[in-house]
């Protein structure tokens, strides 16, 4: 595969320095070059709200929740009624994962 970029920048750092760029990636989930590169064209990073665990987490309960959903959806265009009390429930289920983000 060819790189879009086709220039290359080298820079020196002390083993301090270097630990204290790699501490800063690893908090916004980035590589070192990455996050050089992003800091140097001036953009802002902030670290993500969900660490690795949690993002995995959140997506195993959409998946679940997908699949509810799903399930819900055939039974209606089967022409069979779904009960409040289900609707409710995936859309607790939702609201419960959107708090995680705040």
């Amino acid at each position: 595969m060819k790189r879009k970029e086709n220039r290359q920048i080298n820079f020196r750092v002390s083993d301090s320095e270097f630990e204290r760029l790699e501490q800063m990636a690893t908090e916004v989930g980035m590589s070192v070059p990455t996050f050089c590169k992003k800091k140097a064209q001036g953009a802002k990073m902030t670290p993500p709200k969900v660490n690795k665990e949690g993002a995995l987490e959140i997506a195993r309960q959409l998946r679940a929740i997908g699949n509810n959903v799903n399930q819900l959806s055939k039974r209606a265009n089967e022409g069979y009624a779904i009960p409040k009390e289900e609707l409710q429930q995936v859309n607790e289920e939702l609201h419960a994962i959107w708090r995680q983000f705040s």
